[in-house]
């Protein structure tokens, strides 16, 4: 189970205090997006652009850091969250050996909008200059790149983003370096009965209660994004004690 953004129900996403409170409610894994500032700095963020999740206004590939970093990644969430930046990459990392997490980080690499040069370099360089305690896998929609990924990282987990395509099923499928498939969830409950002609583990997004928790497990799917963390902690609590 991947926190998706962080425990974006309950913090502003992708933001530290997001990290952070689905490290504390004992998340499986965390889930992030990644694009490239204006002066090549790896940045933490969903959209192209800052003007959702900031009091600014811009496209991060036109803005520099110290630009981003005046505004603040968590006043349009709550009050509470308004001292929240963007976060560097690199400043998630240390959160997440600050705190001892020792499960996956999926980082999504942002390029089906804009190509970001040097992004999978400059991504994959930080995730193995040092040995983390936790393990890390690759997803994006972009099929390139993965495939530039899988030439900086062989054997690295790398997971092909979808929503509707039969098309990108098929290529993900074929594929042979992408490992996972990662469909939206309607697409994957209106095509359910075809679950075991997949040929490549799947993790859905983005699940959001019990049912389609249940869903998800009752299918023995290899994981999910979710908005929820401590939901789904909790239904695959109650999973397994029902297994027993």
């Amino acid at each position: 189970m991947f926190a998706h953004r962080g425990s974006k129900s309950n913090r502003p996403e992708n933001t530290l205090a997001a990290f952070a409170e689905a490290i504390r409610v004992g998340a499986d894994g965390i889930e992030l997006d990644v694009h490239l500032t204006k002066d090549g700095q790896l940045v933490v963020i969903h959209d192209e652009s800052i003007d959702r999740t900031t009091n600014g206004t811009g496209l991060v590939r036109n803005l520099t850091f110290s630009e981003i970093r005046n505004y603040s990644a968590g006043a349009w969430f709550d009050k509470d969250y308004v001292t929240e930046k963007i976060p560097l990459l690199s400043e998630v990392l240390d959160l997440l050996i600050q705190m001892q997490f020792t499960g996956v980080l999926n980082v999504e690499i942002k390029t089906d909008k804009f190509q970001y040069v040097g992004i999978e370099k400059m991504t994959s360089d930080l995730l193995t200059s040092q040995h983390y305690p936790f393990s890390h896998i690759y997803c994006s929609f972009n099929l390139e790149s993965l495939q530039h990924l899988s030439e900086l990282e062989p054997g690295a987990d790398l997971c092909l983003l979808m929503s509707t395509s039969e098309q990108k099923i098929k290529q993900g499928l074929q594929t042979d370096y992408i490992t996972h498939l990662h469909p939206r969830l309607d697409w994957l409950q209106k095509n359910s009965n075809h679950l075991k002609q997949f040929t490549k583990p799947l993790r859905p997004w983005t699940l959001n209660n019990d049912v389609d928790m249940y869903f998800a497990f009752n299918h023995h799917l290899s994981g999910f994004m979710t908005d929820y963390p401590a939901l789904a902690v909790e239904i695959k609590k109650r999973y397994n004690q029902k297994s027993l």
